[in-house]
């Protein structure tokens, strides 16, 4: 599976990351924008891919027009554990 960083011309890219990550800072909140984030990533080609990789990798943001409750949920539907970040 690739990661987001590699999907050609993605929209969000041309729209900028604040709107995919409204629960990021919760002591500066910047506006929920999570419905505008939703509409772009509907529109976008790689929104199948990139909600599959949130699911398997990603606790926060919006990942293919699915927000962190949404994936949550799917997780535990499909007995998916989150994976953990390999960087560290």
């Amino acid at each position: 599976m690739r990661e987001p960083r590699e999907y050609e011309a993605p929209l969000c890219a041309e729209v900028g990351g604040d709107h995919w990550f409204p629960e990021r800072d919760l002591d500066n909140p910047v506006p929920d924008n999570s419905d505008y984030a939703k509409r772009i990533c509907h529109q976008c080609i790689h929104r199948v891919e990139c909600a599959e990789w949130g699911i398997r990798n990603e606790a926060f943001g919006i990942w293919g027009g699915l927000s962190s409750y949404q994936r949550k949920v799917i997780r535990r539907q499909r007995r998916i554990k989150l994976q953990e970040d390999k960087s560290a």
